[in-house]
């Protein structure tokens, strides 16, 4: 009996799923001197009770500093629709630019809604507007590390217990409401 042992001769391609390292860094946009009277937006990606969850953000956050709810809206085509696993759209993204100083997004809290949220938070803070993502404590460290190799290691995380989908919404109001202090530093910091 012979073994004969194969041999590959065709070169393997691996493919990042994050891309090459090595983009340039990202800076934050500075922290504005003052919230109050600045606008804010909500930007849902269509995860279970990301709606719920940010607008209770943003509305508690409008109740403390003084900054307006100007815009809640889905991130797909139109803000009819969102796919959490593409980026924003770019019709929501101008939009968002146009009538929003400081952006709400997620809901960082599976794979590719991780790795998009953090594509739009950085997007926005590119473009002039501070932006955090909302993230919970199973997926920060993704958060982290997609923002570090995405060129943002110090983005913007707003960090609440896991899991948003399917808790109940009296729990949700009670995390975001304790989690309003937290972003008010994330925004002046």
């Amino acid at each position: 009996m012979s073994t004969t042992t194969a041999t590959r001769t065709d070169p393997i391609m691996i493919y990042r799923p994050d891309g090459p390292l090595g983009r340039p860094s990202i800076t934050l946009t500075p922290a504005p001197p003052s919230l109050s009277g600045l606008r804010v937006a909500v930007l849902d990606n269509g995860k279970p009770n990301t709606l719920l969850v940010l607008t209770r953000l943003a509305e508690t956050l409008s109740s403390r500093t003084g900054t307006k709810v100007s815009l809640v809206t889905k991130k797909g085509p139109q803000g009819m629709s969102a796919n959490a696993a593409i980026p924003c759209a770019p019709d929501i993204f101008e939009r968002v630019v146009a009538e929003a100083d400081l952006v709400i997004t997620g809901m960082a809290d599976c794979g590719s809604c991780t790795a998009y949220s953090v594509h739009d938070t950085i997007e926005f803070e590119k473009v002039g507007r501070p932006a955090v993502v909302v993230t919970t404590t199973r997926f920060e460290p993704i958060t982290e590390t997609l923002a570090s190799n995405f060129g943002l290691p110090g983005i913007r995380r707003l960090v609440l217990p896991h899991p948003v989908g399917g808790t109940d919404p009296d729990t949700l109001h009670q995390w975001a409401d304790a989690a309003v202090d937290r972003l008010i530093t994330l925004y002046s910091a």
